[in-house]
């Protein structure tokens, strides 16, 4: 497959309107009915003295100048000021009033749209690039933006304009409308097939703007490799040719652009021509005033900017409807769901909560019927440490999502404290079942803001919960302390500190069950002493859940279940498992093989 075809979603749609889209902006824009119909209201007044002035033109030429009446000249000459003043003044209002829709219905768009991508479900961004949704929240609604800033009440005010022009000039004079009108065809042939190309063109440089946009992400996220390896030069090569061609396409629309501008003013010329041949011949025979034939040409020639003007935004209202699609189908995508089971029993009490957890005959797959875990039933009583030990694959960090209802299961129960989690609040459950990844994500901000999760947490506090864990070590190799910052992704950071981080979190955060995945792996052996002994410490009266290849982190652990394919084989201390013979015995002896060579 080619790799642009990977960016299919960036280019424009098929159609500029589509009811559904146009019915839910508008849902938006009705939130602040006062102003859109105070636009609405600006954009009907502006039309009304944008054609009295041509109008009046030619009543001062027939009733003041020919008559040699310099008062109504005056007069007219004071009101078509007056005219143009309030004009100027109403579109001044108009344009900050419309600007002030758009922002408005952009933030509205945009908190509407994170807010529900905070409760869409872990396995839709299993599925979705990251880059896309950050796409949806900044691209895309700043393209609804544009539809705003670009002026779609100033085109529907081109709209009437227009066909105000047709009014006046039929009221003027039905000869002349038809002659003007002639040449309307030759408009629409031309803004068809401009408007055809412009878009083609168009699509292609957005397309091609998403192929620079892609090929940049991917080398700047893996510079490290391509320092690496001396792939500067070469893809160096690559970019300007991916650039060039976008190049390209960008001459290409401005060519269509540069030729469509000249085509509109020969058929302006072409109309004011045929205009001022029959309109003299007219005003010859005296059937036609000369006010009304300089109110024709004024006409004639404030006809075509809104004509050019509508063709011009023709992709910009396009790029906007293909966005609010984007954006409107995002916000279509099923939420993550609170409760499984109806009528919920009640949020869990931290007070009250035991910590017991019971697996009865689970099934979970992430996808279709594949399933990852087969009916699994384990028990883990209130305050026991249990590890859960596997080959890769096996199913250990599922058991974690699906306890912490990341993922939902299949088939099956799981309890706690006798309780279906199915019927338990999301935000109640995560309270009391803390987990501790291997892999830490880090915020941008300090040390601080990391540990406490941007909570208003006293540093005191935070010293107290660290000094109890006896991780200070960490606290006094970093500088600045709880105020050092903290690059980004935690690149200033070791594997050791990243997880002294995530234990902090977790100890403030305070849960009855604690879920350790992988938690010391890839880490020196001074930092991996430290954490295990804070470990041993964050667990005591809790229940807590080991996950680790590293056999010697859950030696103390009071079970062991070992998983293979998804089940269930071993399930036992350590002794016991070990009399056995079974695979724990096998992974036991291949751990203690790796650590005498590791050793010797």
């Amino acid at each position: 497959m080619d790799r642009e075809e990977f960016f299919t979603e960036d280019v424009l749609a098929d159609k500029i309107y589509d009811r559904a889209v146009i019915r839910k902006l508008l849902s938006y824009v009705l939130r602040y009915k006062a102003s859109a119909f105070l636009s609405v209201f600006i954009v009907l007044i502006t039309t009304v003295l944008f054609l009295l002035c041509p109008y009046l033109f030619g009543y001062a030429i027939d009733h003041g100048i020919s008559k040699g009446d310099k008062t109504l000249v005056y007069r007219t000459a004071l009101a078509i000021l007056g005219i143009q003043t309030l004009r100027l003044i109403l579109v001044v209002v108009q344009s900050y009033n419309i600007q002030a829709i758009g922002q408005k219905v952009m933030l509205d768009v945009r908190m509407e749209l994170f807010r529900h991508v905070q409760s869409l479900p872990v396995s839709f961004f299993d599925k979705n690039p990251v880059g896309r949704v950050v796409t949806r929240l900044t691209n895309d609604i700043a393209a609804i933006g544009e539809l705003f800033s670009a002026g779609v009440i100033v085109v529907i005010g081109d709209v009437f304009i227009i066909i105000g022009i047709f009014v006046a000039m039929v009221m003027l004079n039905g000869k002349l409308a038809l002659i003007t009108l002639s040449v309307f065809p030759i408009i629409v042939i031309i803004a068809l097939w401009f408007g055809k190309h412009m878009k083609n063109s168009f699509r292609e440089i957005r397309r091609k703007l998403a192929r620079i946009n892609a090929y940049l992400n991917e080398n700047i996220t893996g510079m490290k490799v391509v320092q690496l390896f001396n792939r500067e030069k070469k893809n160096y090569k690559k970019f300007d040719e991916i650039n060039d061609d976008y190049l390209k396409e960008q001459v290409r629309y401005i060519r269509y652009f540069a030729v469509f501008q000249p085509a509109i003013n020969m058929v302006s010329a072409l109309a004011v021509g045929l205009v001022l041949w029959y309109g003299a011949r007219r005003y010859m025979h005296g059937f036609l005033t000369l006010g009304v034939l300089v109110s024709f040409l004024a006409y004639i020639h404030d006809l075509f900017d809104p004509i050019r003007d509508i063709v011009e935004k023709y992709n910009i209202f396009q790029g906007a409807m293909a966005s609010s699609e984007r954006v409107f189908g995002l916000m279509q995508e099923p939420a993550e769901v609170d409760y499984v089971i109806p009528h919920p029993s009640r949020e869990v009490s931290r007070k009250d909560f035991k910590g017991d957890i019971e697996f009865q005959n689970i099934w979970f797959a992430y996808n279709g019927n594949d399933y990852v875990l087969k009916d699994i039933s384990f028990r883990i009583k209130p305050g026991q440490s249990v590890a859960l030990v596997g080959v890769t694959g096996s199913g250990k960090t599922s058991i974690a999502s699906i306890l912490t209802r990341l993922y939902e299961i299949q088939k099956g129960t799981i309890l706690l404290d006798q309780i279906d989690i199915r019927k338990i609040e999301k935000v109640g459950l995560r309270y009391v079942v803390g987990l501790v990844s291997q892999d830490v994500f880090l915020f941008a901000g300090t040390l601080r803001d990391n540990i406490t999760l941007f909570n208003p947490i006293p540093t005191a506090t935070v010293l107290e919960t660290i000094g109890a864990l006896g991780l200070m070590p960490f606290i006094d190799r970093m500088s600045g302390g709880l105020d050092m910052e903290i690059a980004e992704r935690g690149a200033n950071l070791s594997v050791g500190e990243r997880q002294f981080i995530s234990l902090s979190r977790i100890i403030l955060y305070d849960p009855r069950v604690i879920i350790l995945d992988e938690a010391t792996s890839s880490m020196d052996p001074l930092s991996e002493v430290l954490i295990q002994n804070a470990m041993q410490k964050v667990t005591q009266a809790r229940t807590s859940i080991f996950i680790a290849h590293r056999l010697s982190t859950i030696l103390h652990c009071d079970k062991i279940i070992v998983l293979n394919k998804g089940k269930k084989v071993e399930e036992g201390s350590h002794e016991e498992l070990l009399r056995l013979g079974g695979l724990y015995s096998q992974l036991y002896r291949v751990y203690m093989k790796e650590e005498l060579i590791g050793h010797g």
